[in-house]
């Protein structure tokens, strides 16, 4: 297909989607990506030219990006232009471009300028290569020949590649990968001796397994909705559920003797029996307290109508197939097992009740079971056992039976809760939405099936769930970390007050063998709580951001902090004698917070991540780039975003908008797979294993806290440095010898800390003056880099400050 010239009233859209695009695209021309083609909303701008003619503000309306630097300039011009002054300008912007880079680099090699009548060619520093008429510049031609030659997908990507190789960072590595350091990092320190005695009790209320199923938590623990206290302003954006403006969608309110939204679908239910059976949608985050309000409801809050009717079963989606596509049978199989556990009274052993159970086609069998035994006597009876016994082992058909016997026979009501849905990725998700219809229609029975609240937002109008448009949607807001804590402290008191030993012996790290009474115990665990949530202080901001909405993270987190081997004995018993009034300074629960178990801090350690973090192998490994995606999506955080919902972003839209600093594509797309596997962001999808461009994802409380709290913390900055990935080898050397001198005296003086971050600070502005060769963070007014330099230059300011005083940093935000 040839181009042809366009007449003279043509603009320069024309101009652009007419002769443009197709000479960039088309394979018989230079068949370049769309990927790699920049709109004018994508460049820098620039002041072009000199005196009279300086152009102020110029930007070309398209620049080609290979290896994430600008290397063909685009100029359209309409047709009562000239294309030589088009050429003109887009080499002057080229230049201005090029003059950014270090000297001997000049990626933004190749000129491209037309105005719909002529085309004009070159190299960014010389005159036009290739001038002709549009109608002229047609396959088989030389003049298209010289164009492919200069200006083709390979030639592009051929002299981007020479050029990328030249900018390319110095190599990176991880401080800790010489001499003993891999074996430090991996190794681990014992709990303190102090909660020995009483890990049983601690780890029945703060472990996060089996919760549901221990009665004295859903009982006692449960946190009715009337009992939630409000988040500090900071995280209510991050923390705090935003229900959908729909009269459909209602939130569930519980107090301690029910909860009535509930209990009236269920009286519904068991008034009208629809034919069809019926289903429930609950939405909320991943360890809102979906689960732990089933199992309440189920014991304690349905009214006893209700519950002497109601027979109950919890299909756990944790132990489900994989593809959740093909498992019908699978949910039948544990729908009858969870039935019979739950106390339904049929037993399918018993002769009787499988008579019972599959009465219906029995009796559509009976003509044939007279008809065998009229053949030959006790042959009619032969068939029906067999016809039982296949029935029983069929999963399906058994689902089926017992459903009907229990509702139809016994009038009574089956509650069958699709349970932990919600830990599945959003296909799986809808999956087990369609799975849930098919189950209700065969068995008649009330399904509760829980979602995620994001899941359902997105794919509410598409099949399937867009059959459930009219359905009442029911929400659950999960509680907050202090009230959690709060409510399980209360239990775990009463509890140590009756299990533990009535002397409580542990040994301190000087070698003394202390003993006190247990009630000195539940001083220690209140000095804690009191520390962390009542004080005057901002640790609770940081607990509940790094926690999020996940229930379950909120106690894994506080169990660590009590039986950390970094909360030292000395400290418990100055606590426990009531010696101390500051107890805890932010920056050790924050190192336990980092490090848990752990000697050193890792990826695989903790509750927090590494900002900083960027893969020795990547093709442009930077110690911004993770820093840079946070930034972004915190920015969008109250705008809507690419699928409709607030602060989301596709990862083709960060790799977009991110290319343009210099970073390449494959390692962008990398750091926001690390991002969703450490919980800085969290994706539409539900998934953590994979991520695609058309995926988006948003910043999470823990991305918030990370940037806008963690990076001023000497404690955070100095414990990350032996894993970060570093292209400075005199200062990745110097925090080796750091790590080994905190080996041999167990810890650094907070003065050595300082200087450690403080070299780092240095370390990260000359990386960052070396990326602002880059046009695309040269023009950046704001960007994650200079705004994390100039968090951890404050912290090494406040830190000498304080360091007169007693070397702790009191305060975890600034206003």
């Amino acid at each position: 297909m040839g181009l042809s010239a366009l007449s003279g009233s043509a603009t320069e859209g024309d101009v652009e989607t007419q002769i443009v695009l197709p000479i960039l695209k088309n394979q018989e021309f230079l068949r370049i990506p769309a990927l790699n083609i920049k709109s004018k909303e994508y460049l820098p701008v620039r002041d072009i030219g000199k005196g009279a003619k300086k152009v102020k503000g110029y930007v070309p309306d398209y620049c080609c990006y290979f290896f994430s630097i600008p290397t063909l300039i685009i100029e359209a011009k309409s047709p009562s232009y000239s294309a030589l002054l088009g050429y003109q300008e887009a080499a002057l912007y080229a230049f201005e471009i090029n003059k950014k880079f270090p000297s001997g680099i000049n990626p933004c090699s190749r000129i491209l300028a037309t105005n719909g009548i002529e085309i004009y060619a070159g190299k960014w520093d010389a005159a036009a290569e290739v001038i002709a008429k549009v109608d002229d510049v047609n396959p088989g031609t030389s003049i298209h020949d010289r164009l492919i030659e200069l200006l083709s997908y390979d030639a592009l990507k051929n002299y981007a590649s020479e050029a990328a190789k030249k900018i390319k960072a110095p190599a990176f590595k991880r401080s800790f990968n010489q001499g003993n350091g891999p074996s430090l990092i991996s190794s681990k320190i014992e709990s303190n001796t102090f909660a020995a005695d009483l890990s049983p009790v601690l780890r029945r209320y703060f472990s996060s397994r089996d919760q549901n199923n221990d009665p004295e938590i859903f009982s006692r623990a449960y946190i009715s909705s009337n009992e939630i206290t409000s988040y500090d302003r900071n995280l209510e954006a991050f923390l705090k559920d935003r229900l959908a403006r729909s009269k459909a969608r209602v939130e569930i309110k519980t107090t301690k003797k029910k909860a009535a939204e509930v209990s009236k679908r269920l009286s519904d239910f068991n008034s009208q029996k629809p034919e069809s059976g019926d289903l429930q949608l609950v939405t909320g985050g991943v360890g809102a307290g979906k689960s732990l309000f089933a199992r309440r409801y189920k014991e304690y809050l349905q009214p006893k109508p209700l519950a002497d009717k109601n027979h109950w079963a919890f299909i756990d989606f944790n132990d489900a197939p994989e593809d959740l596509s093909a498992a019908n049978d699978w949910v039948c199989k544990e729908f009858v097992l969870s039935l019979r556990r739950e106390g339904a009274p049929f037993d399918v052993t018993n002769a009787q009740d499988q008579e019972r159970i599959f009465a219906n086609p029995l009796k559509e069998r009976a003509a044939y079971y007279r008809r065998m035994e009229d053949a030959s006597l006790g042959r009619g009876a032969l068939e029906k056992a067999r016809d039982l016994e296949s029935w029983r082992v069929d999963d399906e058909k058994l689902a089926e039976g017992v459903s009907r016997y229990l509702q139809g026979d016994k009038a009574e009501n089956i509650i069958a809760v699709f349970d932990n849905v919600d830990r599945r990725d959003a296909p799986n998700q809808l999956a087990a939405f369609q799975t849930a219809l098919w189950f209700m229609a065969k068995t008649r029975s009330f399904v509760i099936l829980q979602m995620r609240d994001v899941t359902f937002e997105l794919f509410k109008d598409e099949p399937p769930l867009d059959t459930y448009r009219s359905g009442q949607i029911f929400h659950i807001s999960p509680p907050r970390f202090i009230d959690v804590v709060k409510k399980r402290l209360e239990l775990s008191l009463e509890a140590l007050a009756k299990q533990a030993p009535e002397t409580v012996r542990y040994s301190t790290p000087s070698g003394l063998t202390i003993s006190y009474p247990k009630s000195r115990a539940g001083e220690f665990l209140k000095s804690i709580y009191s520390e962390l949530f009542q004080r005057r202080n901002n640790v609770a901001t940081v607990l509940e951001a790094l926690a999020g909405r996940n229930v379950r993270r909120a106690l894994d987190m506080f169990m660590a902090i009590i039986t950390s081997g970094l909360m030292p004995e000395d400290l418990i018993t100055v606590v426990a004698t009531g010696a101390n009034t500051r107890s805890f300074p932010e920056h050790r629960i924050l190192k336990i917070l980092m490090r848990q178990d752990y000697r050193y801090f890792s990826d695989s350690s903790g509750f927090v991540s590494n900002l900083f973090y960027c893969e020795p192998s990547w093709q442009r490994p930077s110690n911004f780039i993770l820093v840079e995606i946070i930034f972004l999506l915190l920015g969008k955080r109250k705008a809507r975003g690419d699928n409709g919902q607030m602060g989301y972003l596709s990862v083709c839209r960060i790799k977009d908008s991110l290319e343009s600093f210099g970073f390449i594509r494959e390692d962008i797309h990398a750091a926001c797979h690390f991002a969703l596997k450490k919980e800085l962001v969290e994706a539409d999808t539900a998934a953590i294993s994979t991520l695609e461009d058309k995926d988006c994802i948003k910043a999470t409380a823990s991305g918030w806290a990370h940037l806008r709290i963690l990076s001023s913390r000497i404690e955070y900055l100095s414990s990350i440095l032996p894993t970060t990935a570093i292209c400075d080898d005199p200062f990745s050397d110097r925090i080796f010898d750091r790590m080994q001198l905190e080996n041999k005296h167990g810890r650094l003086l907070f003065s050595q800390s300082i200087q450690l971050v403080e070299q780092f600070e240095h370390y990260l502005k000359s990386q960052y003056a070396d990326l602002s060769s880059h046009p695309g963070y040269a023009d950046k007014e704001k960007s994650g880099a200079a705004y994390v330099i100039r968090k951890i230059g404050e912290a090494v300011t406040f830190a000498r400050k304080e360091n007169s005083k007693d070397g702790t940093q009191m305060d975890w935000l600034d206003g």
